[in-house]
């Protein structure tokens, strides 16, 4: 959210226009691929900026144009975002889920869970300044308790790291930003947290920086039983996460080209 945008959900209500194509792309084969690109493009030519809408039962701020293809497959084929993914990690969620967001970027993972668990806690870290507004206003537009948006990246120690632009990660090299570094378990404590039932990360190769410290300083209890970890960029790991998850009993249930699912027994 920018500082200039309406502070108010319902601002950018989509036009008749912008809502014939949002349902149309949603319905049919104009929601995927590249043809999503097309109508993201007509919409913004419609009326350029944002759109507000209901997604999960939630009351969601869209970003849809320029490069923000997460935010394009929410607005126009929500139903396909990692719909695997999302419904493993959901399949044992209890009203009471305790879910950690690593990675949250636009926020579909933090949104389903809150959407089917209303008493789920939530963390979701998410350092880059723009994505995380926009969580921020979205989680205030829905009035969610229990769902803690923190502007961090999360790391083997508290400090300050450098994020990259260019591949809006912790790993890379040229024009970067500083931003404050957590480590998982101590934040998950600072936010109340006494278990972990499920996980989401995707860091951008980032992932052993985080999980390897996590899992020798966490309890049992926090290890979560469903853990949802992008492996599109391990080449840039430094450690196996999948091994490490292997070692601690965990099994992988659905693989796709760019994600593991992971659950443990107990």
């Amino acid at each position: 959210m920018h500082a200039n945008e309406p502070s108010q959900f319902g601002a950018f209500a989509p036009t008749p226009a912008q809502k014939l194509l949002i349902g149309l792309a949603n319905a049919t084969w104009l929601g995927r691929g590249r043809v999503r690109w097309v109508m993201s493009s007509l919409i913004e030519r419609i009326r350029p900026g944002p759109v507000d809408v209901e997604r999960f039962g939630l009351k969601l701020r869209l970003h849809h144009y320029g490069t923000q293809y997460s935010e394009k497959k929410m607005l126009l084929k929500i139903a396909h975002y990692d719909r695997e993914e999302i419904a493993h990690l959901l399949r044992n969620a209890g009203d009471a889920f305790h879910f950690a967001d690593i990675g949250a970027h636009t926020g579909v993972y933090s949104y389903a869970v809150k959407s089917k668990c209303p008493a789920a806690r939530i963390a979701a870290f998410e350092p880059n300044p723009s994505y995380y507004h926009r969580l921020a206003f979205n989680m205030r537009s829905n009035a969610l308790a229990d769902f803690h948006v923190i502007q961090a990246a999360v790391g083997a120690r508290r400090g300050i790291g450098s994020f990259h632009f260019e591949r809006d990660s912790m790993v890379g090299a040229g024009p970067a930003f500083e931003v404050e570094v957590v480590p998982l378990y101590d934040a998950l404590l600072e936010k109340g947290f006494k278990r972990l039932d499920g996980m989401k990360i995707d860091i951008e190769g980032y992932e052993d920086r985080a999980l390897f410290p996590y899992f020798e300083a966490a309890p049992a209890e926090f290890r979560p039983r469903t853990l949802v970890i992008e492996h599109g960029q391990k080449h840039h790991w430094e450690r196996d996460c999948l091994a490490l998850c292997a070692s601690l009993g965990y099994q992988a249930v659905w693989r796709s080209e760019l994600n593991t699912v992971l659950e443990r027994s107990t």
